[in-house]
């Protein structure tokens, strides 16, 4: 019950947070963690849905012709997930389960990227440039940003390099 509780006030937070990030925070996790970043400019973040364990959202641009990042923040009441403080907490052998996970998706490249805080994200590059995945855990929530192009698009590299500068900027800090 108080994991829900804590997801709740999680999501009320998460509404203001995100309509004043382009100075600052992306995000706030009330109770659990925060992920601050600088968003581009023109972009904002709008919730699509939430229920007791997930959140579903969206940062995305003015210009409908530039991609989207789709955010899922969702709670996974594995015990090694509730321990872990970043993806470098994981098993090998949790780590190759995820990768399975997102295998399914088509052909698909992995690779490890570090944010500037020191923060691991795994990377999951579509080779038909339908998407590019950011993954990784804090805290027993799983944390997935998803770039996906405007509709009828593929993903320009450099679309794909300035959402790779939004996740360098990406920092996941722990609540206190």
């Amino acid at each position: 019950m108080k994991k829900i509780s804590v997801l709740l006030c999680v999501i009320l937070l998460l509404t203001a947070c995100f309509a004043s990030a382009e100075g600052g925070s992306v995000v706030e996790i009330s109770g659990a963690f925060r992920l601050d970043g600088i968003l581009p400019e023109g972009y904002s973040f709008s919730e699509a849905s939430r229920n007791e364990t997930t959140l579903d959202g969206r940062i995305a641009s003015d210009n409908p012709a530039a991609p989207v990042l789709q955010v899922y923040i969702a709670f996974n009441d594995n015990e090694s997930y509730a321990k872990a403080k970043g993806l470098k907490d994981l098993s090998e052998e949790e780590l190759a389960l995820v990768k399975l996970s997102f295998s399914g998706e088509g052909s698909v490249s992995f690779e490890s990227f570090e944010t500037a805080s020191g923060d691991s994200l795994l990377v999951i590059r579509d080779a038909d440039g339908e998407f590019l995945d950011f993954y990784t855990v804090c805290f027993g929530y799983e944390i997935e940003l998803t770039l996906f192009p405007a509709e009828g698009r593929a993903l320009a590299e450099a679309e794909i390099s300035r959402c790779l500068e939004l996740m360098k900027s990406l920092d996941i800090v722990p609540a206190r």
